[in-house]
């Protein structure tokens, strides 16, 4: 339920990582609609959004709503299409086209494949943030940090948990 925080690292990369519980359609002052709030200052609060969807499911209605708002912050996103695995999800990529962040990268979070993808993806933010403190200021912002937002049940832990390299989120 909570916005979860932590450093990871993916290959030579090191980067902070905010893992959330989803982003919800709901209003108000819900359960649902604060836990979509913490999503939302997740994607504030990070350099990078991996906006992870679920690739056997396909593009969702729930997903192009999510893809507009994460859009209005003015981010950079990276679309992971996890559950990727094997074949039958060549459709899902061409539709996750539509949301407007590029290519899809085809990722199997509990498989482990695709990570090389992700790594080539976020080494260009990685090395622009590296380029931000050459000049030896410190800015205090630290690594790369990375807000991981999607649906429920998109991926998004598991994910986070295999870039951990431990099992942390459930």
């Amino acid at each position: 339920r909570d916005r979860r925080e932590g450093e990871a690292k993916l290959g030579d990369l090191r980067f902070r990582v905010f893992d959330t519980a989803g982003l919800d359609d709901v209003r108000g002052d819900s359960l649902e609609a604060r836990m979509s709030a913490q999503a939302e200052t997740a994607v504030d609060d990070s350099d990078v959004v991996l906006f992870v969807f679920d690739a056997r499911a396909g593009v969702t209605p729930t997903d192009r709503e999510f893809a507009g708002r994460v859009r209005r912050r003015g981010k950079p996103v990276i679309l992971v299409a996890n559950k990727a695995e094997g074949r039958g999800h060549e459709g899902a990529l061409l539709e996750a086209f539509e949301l407007g962040f590029g290519d899809a990268l085809p990722i199997s979070a509990e498989h482990g494949e695709g990570l090389d993808l992700l790594y080539d993806a976020l080494l260009p933010y990685a090395e622009e943030k590296a380029d931000e403190g050459e000049d030896g200021e410190d800015r205090g912002d630290g690594p790369l940090r990375l807000a991981i937002i999607g649906q429920p049940n998109a991926g998004k832990s598991t994910l986070v948990n295999t870039i951990l390299g431990e099992e942390r989120m459930l």
